[in-house]
């Protein structure tokens, strides 16, 4: 008997031994959101995995991590501290031998912007729960959340009626590359319209009769320069965004240009090409994600990008911080370029809308 004892205390020394000379190696830890991009308040979830591939067990697991600091948990029963710069998530459990361990916790986050989800400590116990060792997990994952959408009647009503105007000028506008016959000379049309083939065809003068425009293109400009706080920006964002979904549920092709700087993976994000479709708003509206508050460069300089890249037909969607008068100089040669079709969009005006919806 007092040898099985013996040799039962050798074998939990030896185990004892092992475990603490071991306790990390085979156990790897993970979390990660369910979701990349996601709207403000969208749910999504945060799923950890724990899994312990040796053959001893682990007694105890403690792991504490990282959030963003404004996350808000639905419903979680593990503890959770935050504070203005991050927020800690704790939980504790016990692993068996092979064993994963998987948890999805329902998680939202209320403002735009990037968020991380980023290192771990890991707390782990020996066999006899005798003593701790603490390791951390280097880990990087980003949430970007979206500008909120604007809820303002009155300005998604005047922008969808722009819209329909710059629909109408395509039958107004002519394409010049695109000839489908030709008419007789009215004495109105320029010179270098006369098709000189056609008269000698028929014995007298014909101009060439020319399609009109294939498509219509919408550029949509935000400035940002000139944004005092925090709110009149954010609601610059919502006012890009609402212009972008707009042209793209009216099937018009637009361009994007801003001064706003951007961080992450876009890199200096200020210019998307002409396009539409379900990818080329994505890429939009993760840009708008990722914004900063920081300037690039001017509000002239951006007016000026925007005439460089204009050409006939074009009309332009102007988004501001303050409310700009149709009057101002430094808008007239863009608004020569767009032939009148310029629509100005401005956080101010926004602004005074939601406390007159909210005053209702």
């Amino acid at each position: 008997m007092l040898l099985f004892l013996f040799v039962l205390v050798c074998c939990l020394l030896c185990c004892e031994l092992i475990s603490r000379r071991s306790v990390f190696k085979g156990l790897t830890y993970d979390c990660r959101p369910s979701s990349r991009v996601v709207e403000p308040g969208q749910l999504f979830e945060l799923v950890a995995t724990l899994e312990n591939n040796k053959w001893l067990p682990v007694s105890f697991l403690k792991v504490v991590q990282s959030l963003p600091a404004d996350i808000q948990l639905d419903a979680y029963l593990g503890r959770f501290s935050s504070d203005v710069t991050s927020a800690r998530l704790y939980s504790s459990c016990y692993l068996m031998p092979r064993q994963r361990l998987v948890r999805r916790i329902t998680a939202s986050l209320p403002r735009r912007g990037r968020h991380f989800v980023m290192d771990a400590t890991l707390l782990a116990g020996d066999l006899l729960g005798l003593s701790q060792q603490q390791r951390d997990i280097h880990q990087f994952y980003e949430i970007v959340v979206l500008p909120r959408r604007v809820e303002a009647p009155d300005l998604s009503q005047a922008l969808g009626g722009f819209l329909g105007d710059v629909s109408v000028q395509r039958f107004i506008l002519e394409d010049p590359v695109l000839t489908i016959g030709a008419r007789e000379y009215t004495g109105h049309e320029p010179m270098k319209t006369i098709s000189w083939k056609h008269s000698v065809r028929t014995g007298r003068l014909m101009v060439k009769n020319f399609d009109h425009t294939v498509e219509n293109c919408v550029t949509v400009l935000l400035n940002v320069d000139g944004g005092t706080d925090y709110d009149t920006m954010e609601r610059c964002f919502s006012l890009a965004r609402m212009a972008v979904e707009q042209l793209e549920a009216k099937g018009i092709q637009y361009s994007f240009l801003t001064n706003a700087a951007t961080a992450g993976a876009m890199g200096r994000w200020s210019e998307v090409a002409d396009g539409l479709g379900g990818g080329h708003t994505k890429a939009i509206l993760e840009g708008l994600g990722r914004a900063t508050h920081d300037v690039l460069e001017s509000f002239d300089s951006l007016l000026w990008r925007a005439v460089r890249r204009s050409q006939q037909g074009r009309a332009h969607i102007l988004v501001t911080p303050q409310a700009i008068p149709a009057s101002d100089p430094r808008l007239a040669r863009l608004r020569e370029h767009s032939r009148g079709m310029l629509f100005l969009l401005s956080a101010e005006v926004l602004a005074q809308e939601e406390e007159r919806s909210a005053a209702s």
